[in-house]
């Protein structure tokens, strides 16, 4: 065999002449010498079109995947907040006294912010509501978030066109100006400049546009436009009532623990003048940065872990293809050495060859990874916390670049050491085929890394099963309706035009009797909350109970028509349900009350034996406040007395806080209670159908807009979709952790069958000696199967030891099943089991059908 045909000529055209200027008695630049490497390995790799293209494709999904959840994590967890001083900002709460934080009650809020002195700003915001907005055309909905006049100057941000709130803009009747969101102002104004000075209705209520925040602003979440809160408003001077949210600037110097300890000192204070040194309510302060971030961080490193045990098995799947390909490299190797080049120059050789390899991967998958990036940008129901931007910046750039350089050196380093460790005399007398083929040394590693992939797959699949486990837990988890075939859809009644109860009495009435009317519809119903989506809540009162624990024991709080329990499909377990003499009872004794608390003026207001207000409640709360005994009959209080409350009956409990949580006590009211704290009212309404409930939209839209022409549904689901929102954070999980398992499984079984078909070429020649001495093909395929299934087992066995070990960091993001779920492990062993059968089972058939005769001439 000549040396042109190796391509390996003296001719000064060869690449590997040109490898080698110290035999030419020329010394070259380390530069030119790079670039002689790069041109080398480039002709290398297009002449091994189908290495190259398997290499760099699974290079590309594992960086790729890398590159797109690191984004994440650096958008979510590393990059500050994209405000001015963010580590200054801190989040407001309080506690009350039941276990856990809450939002802030106005009065203490307003306290803090004069009593203080180590902040130098504070300014509260609402939760956003769904709102009616219209300029011109059908009105349409927005989430409207009202807040104190110095909120875009606490968070340092200006607008991007326009102005902020003035001071003194807080204030009734000076309050009617707006700043919109990016996306809010495309939409509705398609980005024009003269929406600035605009009129904008906003539930039947006219507001000027005064500016447009930039596209990167997003707080609160998913906030369409900013308008300021009447900071004279009566809420302010409620002590008790725990309903807005703030953020503070802590000033320049001052640490957070010494504004923590500031405000602890002012709640102190406060305890002292108005609750009788009741220390179970004070301030709380968190870093801004974590409250908005930190429920995300565990369930992000973990995928960041998981790509990166992808990665590892892409990088051992491509080390062993490298290691195949070393052995037809090894003559080539040996007459380089002999041309003079030492080991290092030849590992640097195969490495330039590696990270080119890696190169080109990483420029795939930087794709990839813009294309999955663009997507989560663009889904809104992605429970990622968007405050900064998911993007390729510059950051993400350059940890792509590293991790190219470190997976380039990681995957070709073993085939670099293995195949410049040569034996020139050896090599040089062997045939160009058998060169290196038998080394022990390169089966070892080649061994060791389907080891490793398989144990890495296991693990990772082990986590995939778990959480689809979980998953499916959660989507049969009972969580007290019945969800099939119920449309819901929000609706808000403006102040400025239902100021008084009968009023928004009567538009309901009139709304829900259209609805039931509809062609399949069989219940309809009007609730001031949906299950699963959290509410109201209150302290109760129950007669001769002496019981402290109770005491700090919140019950939630519901407004609903009777046919609400019929909707869901809320079983009626004792007593009976509302009926029409228990809605207006409601309304003729709300009136009675408050004739009572004016004439009692100011002074405790005397209620007459008999006078209450219907209630229902759930099991929960019967077991609670009247274990042992028949809660039907029985009266409470609210936290302050006044008329008491006595049930009517006692339904099933429903999840209220989200399907992990308990199940806690509920009380219904008739929605004629509710109306009461108007004007305006914001409710849901609830259809129950025999047909698909997405037939029935259009009249239910048309019968809001035929009543009132203003008003607009939205946030249109069924609750199905309800429940699928409750779950949005396990779905994603699921996905993500099941796809990169998915992945790792593919690359391990193409893996393993590339080792067993590379043994069965190399070993042609030994099963043609057998096969010539009386072994069967039987024998020959259990040979191979039987070599290939031991790497498999020991693999297995590997991850299982590593699963049982990492499955624990799982345990917060799982739903009813253990983290060394039994059968989950039997699952996965089982299935990465049968993919390594059938990846052994290939070659050894091939094996098996080797022609003896053509073996023994094979080299």
């Amino acid at each position: 065999m000549t040396l042109d045909a190796l391509g390996l000529s003296s001719s000064s055209k060869n690449p590997l002449w040109n490898q080698q200027p110290e035999l030419r008695g020329k010394k070259e630049g380390s530069m030119e010498t790079l670039f002689q490497d790069v041109r080398y390995s480039l002709r290398m790799l297009v002449k091994s079109p189908a290495f190259t293209i398997v290499a760099i494709v699974t290079l590309a999904l594992g960086i790729g995947a890398n590159t797109a959840i690191f984004s994440v994590i650096n958008s979510v967890l590393l990059e500050p907040l994209p405000f001015k001083h963010p580590n200054e900002l801190v989040e407001l709460r309080e506690t009350e006294s039941a276990p856990g934080n809450f939002p802030l009650d106005g009065a203490d809020y307003k306290d803090w912010q004069h009593q203080n002195r180590t902040f130098s700003a504070m300014s509260m915001y609402t939760f956003p509501r769904g709102t009616n907005a219209s300029g011109s055309g059908e009105a349409e909905s927005a989430a409207v978030v009202s807040t104190e006049a110095n909120f875009f100057g606490t968070l340092g941000v200006q607008p991007l066109i326009g102005r902020p709130f003035n001071r003194g803009e807080d204030v009734a009747g000076k309050n009617q100006v707006a700043v919109l969101s990016y996306g809010f102002w495309q939409r509705h104004f398609g980005g024009r400049g003269a929406a600035i000075g605009s009129r904008l209705e906003l539930n039947d209520q006219p507001y000027t546009i005064i500016g447009v925040m930039p596209n990167w602003f997003n707080f609160p979440a998913e906030t369409d436009i900013w308008t300021p809160q009447d900071m004279t408003d009566k809420l302010f001077q409620n002590r008790g009532s725990h309903w807005m949210l703030a953020i503070g600037r802590v000033k320049t110097g001052t640490s957070i623990e010494q504004a923590r300890a500031d405000l602890l000192t002012v709640s102190a204070r406060l305890n002292k003048q108005y609750r009788g040194n009741d220390n179970s309510i004070h301030s709380l302060v968190f870093p801004l940065k974590e409250r908005l971030t930190g429920a995300s961080r565990s369930a992000l490193l973990i995928l960041l872990g998981a790509v990166a045990l992808v990665l590892l098995v892409a990088c051992a799947n491509v080390a062993n293809l490298l290691l195949a390909r070393a052995t037809t490299r090894y003559r080539e190797m040996a007459l380089r050495a002999a041309l003079g080049a030492g080991r290092w120059r030849l590992i640097r050789q195969l490495l330039t060859e590696s990270v080119i390899l890696a190169a080109v991967g990483a420029i795939l998958g930087l794709i990839a990874a813009w294309w999955t990036i663009h997507a989560l940008a663009a889904a809104k129901t992605v429970p990622i916390p968007r405050t900064n931007p998911i993007e390729l910046n510059l950051t993400v750039l350059l940890f792509t670049a590293g991790l190219t350089l470190v997976v380039g050196i990681l995957f070709g380093l073993a085939p670099a050491l293995q195949t410049s460790a040569l034996n020139l005399s050896e090599e040089l007398k062997s045939s160009a085929t058998a060169a290196g083929g038998g080394s022990g040394n390169g089966r070892m590693v080649r061994n060791a890394l389907i080891i490793g992939e398989i144990a890495v797959c296991l693990a990772l699949l082990v986590g995939a099963g778990l959480l689809l486990r979980s998953f499916s837990r959660l989507r049969k988890a009972n969580i007290g309706v019945q969800a099939q075939n119920i449309l819901t859809a929000s609706l808000n009644l403006p102040e400025a035009k239902y100021k008084t109860a009968p009023e928004m009495r009567s538009f309901l009435e009139q709304l829900l009797s259209r609805i039931q009317h509809v062609p399949g519809v069989t219940a309809a119903a009007i609730t001031t909350t949906l299950p699963l989506e959290g509410g109201s809540n209150g302290y109760i009162k129950v007669p001769g109970d002496t019981d402290p624990s109770l005491e700090q024991q919140l019950v939630e709080v519901h407004g609903i028509t009777p046919d609400y329990f019929k909707a869901f499909g809320i079983p009626l377990l004792e007593g009976r349900n509302f009926t029409g003499e228990d809605v207006q009872d409601v309304a003729d004794t709300v009136a009675k009350a408050d004739a009572l608390n004016k004439a009692a003026n100011g002074g405790t207001p005397k209620i007459p034996a008999g006078m209450s207000f219907p209630v229902i409640i759930n099991q929960a709360m019967a077991k609670t406040f009247w274990p042992k005994q028949d809660a039907v009959g029985k009266e409470f209080y609210d936290e302050g007395g006044g008329v008491p409350y006595k049930v009517l009956g006692v339904v099933g409990d429903v999840k209220e806080w989200g399907i992990r949580e308990k199940t806690v006590p509920e009380r219904y009211f008739p929605l004629t209670f509710w109306l009461q704290y108007g004007p305006g009212f914001y409710g849901s309404i609830v259809t129950k159908t025999a047909v698909p409930p997405a037939t029935v939209l259009s009249a239910v839209r048309d019968d809001v807009r035929e009543l009132d022409p203003t008003l607009a549904i939205f946030h249109v689901r069924t609750m199905d979709e309800v429940i699928s929102d409750a779950m949005q954070d396990t779905s994603l999980q699921t996905f993500l952790l099941a796809s990169f398992a998915g992945l790792a499984l593919i690359l391990a079984g193409v893996g393993l069958y590339g080792v067993m078909a590379y043994l069965v070429t190399q070993r042609t020649h030994e099963i043609g000696i057998r096969m010539a001495l009386g072994a069967q093909q039987g024998d020959v395929l259990g040979l191979v199967i039987r070599e290939g299934m031991v790497l498999a087992v020991i693999g297995i066995a590997t991850g299982l030891a590593g699963a049982f070990a990492l499955t624990r960091l799982l345990a917060a993001l799982l739903f009813g099943v253990s983290a060394r779920d039994p059968l989950t492990f039997a699952a996965v062993s089982i299935i990465l089991g049968v993919v390594a059968l059938a990846a052994c089972y290939i070659p050894a058939r091939r094996a098996s059908r080797v022609e003896p005769l053509v073996a023994l001439r094979y080299e």
